[in-house]
């Protein structure tokens, strides 16, 4: 951890820019940057905070990358706090300072990271996926392109699978009181917004089952840790998720915004995205395949002992679960866009849909019929 870089995207200059890319390899010493020029990138204000796209000039010409992205905390003291107290900022760092080069996921490079513990303030500097298709959550991804995602999370999960707590054993783990106390709070202060702001989506048992759901969660919380954990991604729906064309040299997908990154049931990073970012329609036809796609990829890079029943009760579980992810976004955010609001409406419809036809509200701790 450290303080001198610059801690808002106005606060770029060539000169930290030049330090910061011969530190890192991808300048010579006689390569500078001499001019910079950035574009916020976004149209949502949130907690997770600033990013923007930085044009660079060299001399010599072309020295290094056109562009990169760098990520900053967000100026909004209140913003800033909820993502500290969740250490958002201290995990992506973490992650690509000490996890990254650990993992064959691929990645955008990452030429900068770190956090200044006292302000609170970060900073990411990375790679330019430009030239990749971002993922369209709202849409859906199709099948083939699920297949894709789970094979890039898949080396994630397997490296660390039995042998997170002694490599890392300070991180923060799922069912952890330093993850659930700052947590709950958070949806208990908007899952009743989420159900007056898209009523429809509760006319049902799941409508009826909120209020043990809601008394049960920091128990289901800790039995998400009951059984295996590991890295994960932790927000894998398909708007942090860049699709490339192999025939031009990129990876057939890239994960971004690691600010989530955590130890859980790794089934929590397929739960959301197939309740995030798949019809209902392709969830229901493709769920099984799925998930055997995702324990044959486990058993290839090397996990033992992990059955294809087991993958299935523990994503049953990691779907009860991240219901609550969804009306967080339902109730707690004021859509800026059409899109936000058909995101969030139409993640609450596919996770209760979920929940419904798998049967899952047996689950919920402390429920009774």
């Amino acid at each position: 951890m450290q303080s001198d870089f610059p801690h808002t995207p106005d606060a770029v200059e060539p000169k930290w820019l030049t330090a910061t890319l011969q530190n890192h390899g991808t300048l010579t010493p006689d390569q500078q940057v001499v001019a910079v020029q950035q574009t916020p990138i976004g149209d949502i204000v949130c907690v997770g905070g600033e990013v923007a796209r930085f044009e660079l000039t060299y001399a010599p010409s072309n020295a290094g990358p056109a562009s990169l992205v760098i990520k900053f905390a967000h100026r909004n003291p209140e913003n800033r706090a909820i993502a500290n107290n969740t250490k958002m900022y201290e995990r992506e760092v973490i992650f690509f300072n000490e996890i990254a080069s650990q993992v064959q996921t691929p990645l955008t490079t990452c030429f900068f990271a770190a956090m200044d513990p006292t302000s609170g303030a970060n900073i990411v500097v990375l790679e330019d996926l430009r030239h990749y298709q971002v993922g369209d959550q709202v849409t859906g991804i199709s099948f083939e392109q699920a297949k894709q995602v789970v094979a890039t999370l898949a080396p994630l999960h397997a490296r660390f699978f039995s042998s997170w707590a002694t490599e890392f054993p300070e991180m923060l783990t799922i069912a952890s009181d330093a993850y659930i106390e700052p947590f709950v709070p958070g949806f208990l202060g908007c899952w009743e917004a989420a159900m007056t702001n898209f009523p429809h989506c509760f006319d049902n048992a799941m409508g009826e089952a909120m209020p043990a759901y809601v008394a049960g969660l920091k128990a289901l919380m800790k039995r998400m840790g009951d059984g295996p954990m590991t890295f994960i991604h932790g927000d894998a729906r398909m708007d942090n998720a860049m699709f490339g064309d192999p025939a031009r040299g990129q990876h057939p997908v890239v994960m971004i915004d690691w600010q989530n990154m955590m130890v859980s049931n790794p089934l929590q990073d397929l739960a959301w995205m197939t309740t995030s970012s798949w019809t209902v329609e392709t969830r229901r036809a493709h769920e099984a395949p799925l998930l055997a796609e995702y324990h044959a990829a486990l058993v290839e890079l090397g996990v033992q002992d992990i059955a294809l029943e087991t993958i299935t009760e523990r994503y049953d579980l990691a779907v009860l679960f991240i219901l609550n992810f969804h009306m967080i976004i339902a109730g707690a955010f004021v859509p800026s866009t059409e899109r936000a609001k058909k995101m969030a409406e139409e993640g609450v419809h596919r996770a209760v849909q979920a929940v419904l036809d798998r049967g899952l509200i047996k689950l919920i701790p402390g429920y009774s019929p």
